[in-house]
């Protein structure tokens, strides 16, 4: 059919549409493939590797409520931790309560409350660079939110796999295929091409491939990344190339363990390898950092022999942030905190199915009875008016309810021992469950309490902050280097403010200096800052209580929601002062009304001729400002001053007024005359 096609396509004149073909390659494009693969094959068997595969599955079983088993990678399937107790494969116990879930869920949302905020400092002291660094934090904050990043909601991913595996990872990179549809400038037709934007995706442990040898992903030579993708997506992003890529089978270990993560659930491992491989193959983006003979590194793609992509790294260095769940120095895997919770939740499911073991058996009593009582299997039942028949026995008593034995009491405080053990490993405190230690513990306590768990899990979110900053940087870079079409920011400030602007790679730094601001991840109790702040706004710390721009700023730090109604005729007013500011910067003189805000006005404008700002304006510009100013000051002089003070002027003091007036217009007129005479005076 394609032949037939081609060939009536040439017949009438059109082109014989050619296709890319795996053979079509050169040796120098297959070998490149092959060394690619042999990068991932170097690392897939080393035992460190496959170990901690291992133990990564283990810990997400345990996160799905098993108990007591662990993976098996020679055998390539859950065993059970105790093998003489006859148990096998992948099963919960009867009886269990998941401890591990909460409070990695607690956790998980301590590490999520606060998004990174970041901060780009200038080049230089001057006033162009502290511009260009406000700007370039505005893009980066519009970056962030924006299609293909969205980096608020995969935080949740990030962090969960961290602390499932002990480490994950942020990629960003360039897809052609989001952004705008774009179209052609002559007819306006659309051309079937997106304009592309930044993408960021998570990564887990199972995904990345680095080399053996680094200690920290600083120290990486190079680095791969691999996914299981459908053929749609080669044709869809690589062309003709892509659509030479076959299906191929999971050869790959770590694809078949994400398998196996999809496939539990209540019932045990349900995976089905060949259906999730159906129609897909495996995609390696191979990174390599820049060195002598590659001066800007390398990124070559690779699917199943075909050698998609060889090109140079857009941004200079491996688009790879590693975000670590606890470190341990020297080694590159670091530790996921649910490996040293799972003893515990052996040990307090053991508990658990001990003691109902024996509730089962003794709760509903027992009787002794000697062994001639001849008691029928009948005799006892759950009848109402119960007749219990035995054969009397000589010198031996009746059938009688024995005693039953009481559960020693350390049976239920080894189980609080346990609890309270998970949330020292966890570092969740009282306070951070919303429990109080004592009704009666003063502010400060609590404070101090609060503190001690914002400490612990400082430590983490410290590294998490360095991390995040990179990730900013790798963001900037990018838009750099591709934003060559104008994007849109599109910003909601507050009290309804808004901000649509465009901006382009000519606006971005060429080396931006990203930072995080030092402990604003750290989850802080919201409580007790409201209370210290309300401490502080009484105390007149924070400015005049009394000032509306301090009981603004109050209510925005206490976290209200939206409190733009409350200070809208404010909002008008700044919006109204913001756009008086910009005229005087461009040489213009706003209209000043009597009905304006001069108190604010003033306020705003003085700090405004504070400001470097001010020192950069011409001298006409500078001088329209103070005049804006003093007019100003002129409506608030007029306004306040007291009727009484305002008097029609007496005879006498009208007659002076005149005469200054006549005088000052005589001494114009005759410096006028002298300049006039001097212009007539022939030149020498």
């Amino acid at each position: 059919m394609g032949f037939l096609s081609n060939t009536l396509k040439s017949l009438s004149g059109g082109a014989i549409e050619k296709k890319f073909d795996e053979a079509e390659q050169t040796q120098d494009e297959k070998e490149l493939a092959g060394y690619v693969k042999s990068k991932i094959d170097e690392v897939k068997g080393d035992a460190t590797r496959v170990s901690n595969e291992g133990i990564w599955l283990t810990n997400i079983a345990y996160l799905t409520g098993y108990d007591s088993i662990y993976y098996d990678t020679k055998q390539r399937g859950f065993r059970p931790v105790n093998a003489s107790a006859g148990a096998s494969g992948l099963k919960r116990g009867r009886i269990h309560a998941n401890l591990i879930l909460p409070n990695i869920q607690n956790r998980l949302a301590r590490l999520c409350k606060n998004p990174p905020k970041f901060d780009v400092r200038p080049d230089s002291m001057t006033q162009e660079d502290k511009d260009k660094a406000r700007a370039n934090l505005e893009i980066l904050k519009a970056i962030w939110d924006q299609n293909g990043v969205e980096l608020n909601e995969k935080r949740i991913d990030l962090m969960q796999w961290a602390q499932q595996c002990g480490h994950a990872y942020v990629r960003t990179s360039w897809d052609e295929t989001l952004g705008e549809d774009l179209y052609d400038p002559i007819t306006g037709e659309p051309i079937g091409k997106k304009s592309g934007d930044i993408r960021c995706d998570i990564h887990s442990g199972f995904e990345v491939f680095a080399d053996p040898l680094a200690k920290n992903d600083r120290e990486w030579s190079w680095a791969a990344v691999v996914k299981v993708r459908k053929l749609d997506y080669f044709a869809m992003h690589y062309g003709e190339k892509g659509k030479a890529v076959k299906a191929e089978e999971a050869w790959l270990l770590s694809v078949q363990y994400e398998n196996k993560i999809n496939g539990l659930n209540t019932r045990g491992d349900t995976n089905n390898g060949p259906t999730m491989m159906k129609n897909a193959a495996i995609e390696i983006s191979y990174y390599e950092r820049k060195c002598e003979k590659y001066p800007k590194g390398r990124h070559i793609v690779v699917a199943n022999g075909v050698l998609l992509q060889d090109k140079e790294l857009l941004i200079g260095e491996i688009p790879l942030v590693k975000f670590d769940d606890i470190k341990v120095a020297g080694k590159f895997y670091s530790e996921a905190v649910i490996t040293h919770l799972r003893p515990l939740q052996d040990q307090f499911n053991r508990n658990l199915r001990v003691r109902a073991d024996w509730l089962n058996r003794m709760l509903r009593g027992k009787f002794l009875a000697a062994k001639g009582h001849g008691l029928m299997e009948e005799a006892l039942n759950d009848d109402g008016t119960e007749v219990v028949e035995y054969d009397p026995v000589p010198n031996a008593a009746e059938p009688h309810v024995m005693q039953m034995p009481t559960i020693p009491q350390y049976a239920y405080t080894d189980n609080d021992d346990i609890k309270q053990q998970f949330a020292e490993i966890c570092g969740i405190g009282e306070v951070s469950k919303g429990q109080l230690p004592s009704a009666s513990i003063p502010a400060i306590g609590m404070q101090l309490l609060a503190e001690q768990d914002e400490t612990r899990i400082g430590v983490q979110t410290l590294a998490n902050e360095n991390s995040w900053a990179r990730v900013g940087r790798q963001m900037l870079l990018m838009a750099k280097e591709q934003y060559t079409i104008p994007r849109k920011r599109k910003q909601a400030g507050k009290n309804g403010e808004y901000i649509v602007d465009e901006y382009s790679s000519e606006d971005i730094l060429s080396n931006p200096d990203v930072v995080v601001i030092p402990n604003s991840t750290v989850p802080t109790s919201k409580a007790l800052r409201r209370q210290e702040l309300m401490n502080l706004y009484t105390q007149g710390l924070l400015g005049d209580p009394m000032d509306p721009s301090v009981r603004e700023k109050l209510l925005n730090w206490l976290e209200y929601g939206d409190i733009g109604e409350v200070w809208l005729d404010r909002s008008i007013d700044m919006q109204q002062i913001k756009k008086s500011i910009k005229m005087l910067e461009e040489g213009q003189v706003p209209t000043v009304s009597e009905f304006d805000n001069h108190p604010l006005h003033i306020q705003e404008k003085n700090r405004y001729r504070k400001s470097e700002k001010f020192d950069l304006l011409d001298p006409m510009s500078q001088q329209n400002f103070m005049n804006d100013m003093n007019t100003h000051l002129d409506f608030i002089v007029e306004q306040t001053t007291p009727p009484e003070a305002i008097r029609e002027p007496s005879a006498e003091e009208a007659v002076m007024a005149q005469n200054a007036e006549a005088e000052q217009m005589e001494n114009e007129i005759n410096m006028q005359d002298a300049n006039a005479a001097i212009e007539q005076v022939p030149e020498a």
